[in-house]
């Protein structure tokens, strides 16, 4: 792949990018000390847009590359902590996209049956065999 050759001031915002967390204020005035904080929220942004820092070049360079976080979740995964194992657990789970869908979603169709492009949740459900059904005084079960 090619790299456009970045000049030593952009080059400096990248380490200072990486130094400060991902803080493109910060970043910009390491390599302008002189600028006003609200200046550089700006100039940072538009530095980071120039320069085209991608989040996982960055992570790599910083040494949390795949394999060290396939470590990290598998020392979680190994924890004595019940609660930590569930939340790493939980985390994999999420990243391998192994959730079934969310059964509280209901697609909405026009009366063709069609999909009109709209989802909505739904965050109570009314108890089938409520008798008051008819009166809409049903008690809901909150999901």
């Amino acid at each position: 792949m090619n790299e456009v050759k970045k000049t030593l001031r952009e080059q400096k915002f990248i380490e200072s990018y990486i130094e400060n967390g991902g803080n493109t204020t910060r970043a910009y005035m390491t390599i302008n000390p002189k600028c006003k904080e609200t200046s550089a929220r700006e100039l940072g942004h538009r530095m980071l847009t120039k320069v085209d820092i991608q989040v996982r070049k960055i992570l790599d360079q910083i040494g949390f590359n795949d394999v060290y976080l396939v470590n990290k979740l598998k020392e979680g995964l190994e924890s004595d902590n019940l609660s930590i194992r569930v939340r790493y657990l939980d985390m994999i789970l999420k990243l391998k996209d192994m959730y079934p869908d969310d059964r509280n979603k209901v697609e909405l169709t026009g009366k063709d049956g069609e999909s009109i492009g709209r989802t909505i949740i739904l965050l109570e459900k009314v108890y089938e065999d409520c008798p008051l059904k008819s009166t809409g005084r049903c008690p809901v079960r909150k999901r």
